[in-house]
């Protein structure tokens, strides 16, 4: 240990590999593959077109580009200023769960050993939200459950139905014969419509019972 002659403890220098900035920026960096690869086989259209692969691959090298000035941070701050990577076992590992959520039931297929049910957006995306949010230090389940419904109607909105990205919607069992009694896209502007209401009807009610309590 290092004392100073003002009598106050040197903070240890944080190796650059072990910095938070410099791991999470090659992790954004990772993810941004991860996507650019999977767009590949997508079109991506032009300006005036947008195709289904436009958005995930400009996504990508936006989050690429995010990535590189994060580890570039990391790697050039003042030792006293980084701060050393402390992994947090339940955070990591309920992050880890809502990524295999959404991978294994957004499409269902078979992967293995494992056969995974399509649940589609409709369900695995306030449940992705609703299981990463658990993440949080000061867990509100109210506001939890007001934002995984709100969240998951606006990528409703802006990624099916505006930019027609092709994600599956609906639990497969009841996709066709939804789509086919009453329209696809009535059925998905009802769904988003829906979900709107219930994150705005529960935000209304968390608010008021919160006013009540301070009266």
């Amino acid at each position: 240990m290092i004392i100073d002659p003002a009598g106050e403890q040197c903070p240890h220098a944080v190796p650059r590999y072990a910095r938070v900035d410099v791991i999470g920026g090659i992790l954004l960096m990772m993810i941004a593959l991860l996507v650019w690869f999977g767009a590949i086989e997508l079109e991506f259209g032009t300006i005036t077109d947008i195709r289904s692969g436009t958005l995930p691959t400009i996504l990508s090298i936006a989050l690429a580009i995010v990535g590189l000035g994060v580890v570039l941070q990391g790697l050039f701050q003042p030792s006293e200023n980084s701060e050393r990577l402390e992994l947090a076992i339940r955070p990591t590992a309920l992050i880890i769960l809502s990524i295999g959520v959404f991978g294994l039931f957004i499409r269902g297929g078979i992967f293995g050993p494992v056969t995974a049910p399509q649940l589609g957006l409709l369900v695995v995306g306030p449940l992705t939200v609703f299981i990463s949010g658990c993440a949080a230090d000061r867990l509100r389940l109210g506001s939890l459950v007001v934002l995984a419904f709100g969240l998951t109607s606006a990528l409703l909105l802006i990624f099916v139905d505006v930019l027609a990205v092709n994600i599956p919607v609906y639990p497969k069992a009841i996709a066709d014969s939804l789509n086919a009694s009453v329209g696809e896209y009535f059925a998905l502007r009802a769904s988003y419509i829906v979900y709107a209401m219930i994150a705005l009807g529960l935000y209304l009610i968390l608010y008021m019972s919160a006013e009540r309590t301070r009266g």
